[in-house]
């Protein structure tokens, strides 16, 4: 009999013209290191510009779920398992934190489209991010990655302590509490 995973899959299929902000072959990388330790959908196969993956039968959590004691200790045996389980890669370390790396590719970019989006908008809510100008949020970010490193001693010990996890979105939320 065919493992279950087998019977339904998931075909994704890239978007164009995202290779200025996403490193497919890195994320193919850490998607398989993910599924040697059975975290995350299992890598079935890849193309040029896509792959197949395992399909899970999942619905989003509700905050009501989220309260019941037993889903969040699931939730919080997993995330150890992601950020005990898998080692960083020496290149991923001396890297620097991976939101950082991503942070200065697409700065510059970011920057280009919001010019783009004013352009179209009204005066009163151009070069807004997060409700502040552009340069206000730029001077913020800094601000904020300078006193993460300092936190810990420097960058170079920030480095000792990384660990690999999922939390781009966790830096912004601390962002808005910096401009709140």
């Amino acid at each position: 009999m065919a493992a279950n995973w087998t019977r339904k899959l998931l075909l994704r299929v890239y978007g164009p013209q995202v290779e200025h902000l996403i490193d497919r072959e890195a994320e193919l990388q850490i998607l398989r290191r993910l599924s040697r330790q059975n975290i995350g959908a299992r890598m079935l196969g890849t193309f040029t510009n896509g792959r197949f993956e395992q399909y899970f039968y999942a619905r989003t959590l509700t905050p009501q779920d989220l309260r019941v004691p037993e889903t969040s200790d699931q939730i919080a045996k997993r995330m150890r398992e992601l950020h005990e389980g898998i080692e960083l890669l020496d290149e991923e370390r001396t890297g620097g934190p991976f939101v950082w790396r991503n942070w200065d590719k697409w700065v510059a970019r970011c920057g280009e489209i919001l010019k783009f989006v004013d352009a179209q908008t009204a005066p009163k809510q151009r070069d807004l991010v997060l409700g502040v100008e552009w340069p206000v949020f730029l001077r913020v970010v800094e601000r904020y990655r300078k006193w993460l490193a300092a936190r810990y001693g420097g960058l170079e010990h920030l480095q000792e302590q990384l660990v690999f996890a999922h939390n781009d979105v966790r830096v912004f939320e601390c962002l808005v509490r910096v401009l709140d």
